[in-house]
């Protein structure tokens, strides 16, 4: 609360500002403005990140198990980066994951994984470039697998992405990008719920996540 109050006061009073409830905005002031609310969303994404990885490194996160449909949880996640997706004019492939089995998940926490997937996704693949996502069942586990043609990832550093606070290459990094914890929070959320996530890739062209989870039932 400490911190988020203060956070959430900056963006209650920077929209009165924009609405002009003390006055007239300026295009100028309405930049300023808009830069100030993105920032503030992003400084709070980022402590976000830092306090539930905190909580799965202290063991304290609770999972909610349940039969999960994967093609809802896919559908629910691409909706959400679909704005980011036209924007920079990706390709985006998804086969139907209707005739795979469900998965044994806590829905939220899998939303929050494949909202990580996809957004990496989006930020790393060039205009122009195609994502893809493929659901796979296996006689125990079910596979979904994300795809993208971006920039890739050095082999020498490929396991490394999924430590905290790492990111692979500082010139590499997007202006919104985060503190390098969202890897290493889906992983340990994945193994929270029994599955696993793994990488491949080639750097200059593309990279493929995978995560692993049991079928329901």
């Amino acid at each position: 609360h400490e911190i988020n109050n203060p956070l959430t006061a900056i963006l209650g009073y920077s929209e009165l500002l924009e609405l002009g409830i003390h006055g007239p905005v300026t295009p100028a002031q309405r930049e300023a403005i808009s830069r100030i609310q993105r920032s503030q969303r992003h400084l709070l994404g980022l402590i976000n990140d830092v306090l539930n990885f905190a909580k799965l490194d202290a063991g304290s996160v609770r999972f909610d198990l349940a039969d999960v449909s994967l093609a809802d949880a896919v559908a629910a996640a691409e909706s959400m980066v679909a704005p980011q997706m036209a924007a920079k004019n990706l390709h985006f492939v998804l086969p139907s994951c209707e005739n795979v089995p469900a998965v044994r998940a806590d829905a939220e926490k899998l939303r929050q994984v494949l909202l990580n997937l996809l957004g990496n996704a989006v930020k790393f693949t060039d205009r122009g470039g195609e994502i893809a996502v493929t659901c796979e069942a296996g006689p125990t586990a079910v596979r979904l697998a994300v795809r993208d043609t971006g920039i890739g990832i050095p082999a020498e550093k490929l396991e490394a992405i999924f430590e905290p606070f790492v990111q692979v290459d500082r010139q590499l990094s997007r202006p919104n990008e985060g503190v390098g914890l969202g890897l290493a929070i889906s992983r340990e959320l994945a193994r929270g719920m029994g599955g696993e996530l793994t990488a491949e890739s080639v750097e200059g062209a593309g990279s493929t996540f995978t995560l692993t989870l049991p079928r329901a039932g």
